[in-house]
């Protein structure tokens, strides 16, 4: 081969390599979401769906699988790994397998209000994505689930009434588990999409949700009793793992990015409307809301606070609680 014919020969290849990368086709990330169809959650997803696969002119592609249909998102992160599936909306547990960084803003009883939640996210995220990055995952965006209520078939008001109550507990949650047997209460583990079957024949009698959630999952037809303590704040994620994300153009990365935060955000902001328009509905339809005294809230907090004691080091890494906890007292004292 002479050396005149090497060079065309190599920009052949490099022009058939080229070729090739340029009809490889679209590229379908697969989605999973414990959110049910027709839920604000799925809605955005269906949205973002559409926005991207307009704005590649259909390069990128989202199949999407809701309702749990992938099963819990433990079952969905193997599957992750695994590559049958390259992404998902997680909730609570789920992020916290990926980035336990944000477990310490998801404890029992963190923040009292939205404006301590928005500026604590808003402070907070840029930590939250590196930290998700690094574990092999691209954050694209953080979405409100709410402020979890106490709901059920009895009233509870305190600590005690809570071991009394056939309560539910979600399967494998570390932080759940250690906050039960700081309280000394017997929760009995039911997978997300068997909660509605426990209630209806019995085996709970008591769950936890924030309010639209509890209306989209129908556990609100199901109880009669509201507790108005904002027990803890959860919040969810859109997250694709690197390997998937990588399969991505630059440019396509960039514009997935874009709509994602843009749905979320706007997703953030009707699900704290719908929270707000749950409680109404369930007050019209005759639920109860029931109030815990003085001494009872003082028991939760203590409860809430020797749980984040035992899960520092553990389930909550130290730095991030640090920075949840100095966080907390500059804005409680007023300070930027």
């Amino acid at each position: 081969m002479s050396r005149h014919f090497r060079p065309s020969l190599a920009a052949a290849v490099a022009a058939l390599a080229w070729s090739s990368a340029a009809v490889a086709g679209p590229v379908t990330l697969k989605i999973a979401t414990l959110a049910p169809e027709g839920s604000a959650w799925m809605r955005a997803l269906e949205g973002i769906k559409a926005e991207i696969a307009a704005a590649t002119a259909g390069e990128v592609r989202l199949r999407l699988y809701p309702a749990g249909v992938m099963g819990e998102e433990r079952d969905v992160l193997v599957k992750i790994k695994a590559g049958q599936l390259d992404g998902a909306g997680f909730l609570g547990n789920g992020i916290a397998r990926i980035c336990p960084e944000a477990n310490a803003l998801m404890l029992p009883m963190t923040f009292r209000d939205y404006a301590e939640v928005d500026a604590a996210l808003k402070e907070l995220t840029p930590y939250l994505e590196e930290r998700s990055r690094a574990n092999g995952y691209e954050a694209l965006g953080w979405t409100e689930v709410g402020f979890t209520h106490l709901f059920g078939n009895r009233e509870v008001r305190s600590v005690e009434d809570l071991r009394r109550a056939k309560l539910w507990s979600l399967p494998n949650d570390p932080m759940l588990a250690e906050l039960f047997q700081q309280a000394g209460i017997s929760a009995i583990p039911v997978p997300v999409a068997d909660v509605l079957t426990a209630l209806q024949t019995g085996l709970l009698d008591t769950v936890y949700s924030p309010p639209l959630a509890a209306l989209a999952m129908q556990w609100a037809g199901r109880v009669k009793y509201l507790n108005a303590l904002r027990l803890a704040y959860s919040f969810g994620g859109l997250f694709i793992a690197r390997s998937s994300w990588e399969r991505l153009p630059t440019a396509h990365r960039d514009r997935l990015r874009e709509i994602a935060r843009t749905r979320v955000a706007d997703l953030t902001a009707e699900v704290r409307r719908g929270n707000e328009e749950a409680l109404d509905v369930m007050a019209r339809n005759g639920m109860i809301r029931v109030e815990s005294g003085p001494a009872d809230l003082a028991a939760f907090e203590e409860i809430s606070g020797r749980t984040r004691r035992a899960l520092r080091g553990r389930v909550v890494p130290p730095e991030a609680d640090d920075k949840v906890l100095e966080f907390l007292k500059r804005h409680r004292a007023g300070s930027p």
